[in-house]
């Protein structure tokens, strides 16, 4: 039986969440929800990563998709980020560098470096428009 694509859109954000907080432990304490995880396992079999995971590969891909034309859905993203969660652009750099990683990893033969120049290209577009937003809300981050 094969995954929904919800399944594996929480399986996948999962991991490049937790890959994010192995790389850059820093970014952990952005999230409170999160600090009691301390493992590898304890990552992979958190419903609330999975979820926030998700999450977050949604948001991108409706962003990334829009191809720059993305002021709908990047504002209220900015936004949160900027007001609410306090979440610095460099980390926004670090989940970027992250997802290249991981993608890479588990699909070598599909991705190569076209493919991650491309992503790499269309993830910093994304960065620096949240980073224009940022300063719109008052946030250097």
């Amino acid at each position: 039986m094969g995954c929904s694509e919800s399944e594996d859109k929480a399986a996948q954000g999962s991991a490049f969440i937790s890959r994010l907080f192995h790389d850059h432990p820093e970014t952990l304490d952005r999230f409170d929800k999160f600090k009691g995880l301390k493992t590898p396992d304890q990552m992979k079999g958190s419903e609330d990563l999975k979820k926030h995971g998700a999450t977050v590969l949604t948001q991108l891909g409706k962003i990334l998709k829009q191809k720059g034309n993305h002021e709908s859905e990047l504002k209220p993203l900015a936004q949160t980020h900027a007001t609410k969660h306090k979440i610095p652009v460099k980390y926004l750099e670090f989940i970027s560098e992250v997802i290249i990683k991981v993608i890479a990893e588990k699909h070598a033969a599909d991705f190569g470096a076209d493919s991650q120049a491309a992503m790499k290209k269309a993830l910093e577009l994304f960065r620096n428009d949240m980073a224009s937003k940022y300063k719109e809300f008052g946030f250097q981050g």
